[in-house]
């Protein structure tokens, strides 16, 4: 198993908006068969930071994903809305579970 963690660094005063529209992302994935995303809220530091998760159960099923999640215009489409709101493009970790 591989956990996929996304970091989002929201311009001020767009944290609620991101929040928003990471949760429809979660939507999209769930009803597109892809595994949920656990939404992570920071407390400190970085003000209105998020990070996701989603597990997946190899890296070879994550990287055979790629394209079909680039081609599901409900998930994309919300992208679209998420890049202005971020200061740059969100932050890609991959761990192995052992």
């Amino acid at each position: 198993m591989i956990i996929v963690m996304r970091t989002y660094i929201p311009k001020a005063g767009k944290g609620g908006s991101l929040i928003r529209l990471i949760k429809q992302v979660n939507d999209a994935f769930v009803s597109n068969a892809f595994p949920k995303i656990e939404i992570l809220r920071a407390s400190h530091g970085l003000h209105g930071k998020l990070q996701t998760i989603q597990r997946w159960n190899s890296n070879d099923e994550y990287n055979d994903s790629r394209d079909k999640v680039r081609g599901t215009k409900e998930v994309t489409s919300l992208f679209d809305e998420i890049y202005p709101l971020l200061e740059e493009t969100h932050y890609t970790e991959l761990f192995n579970v052992e």
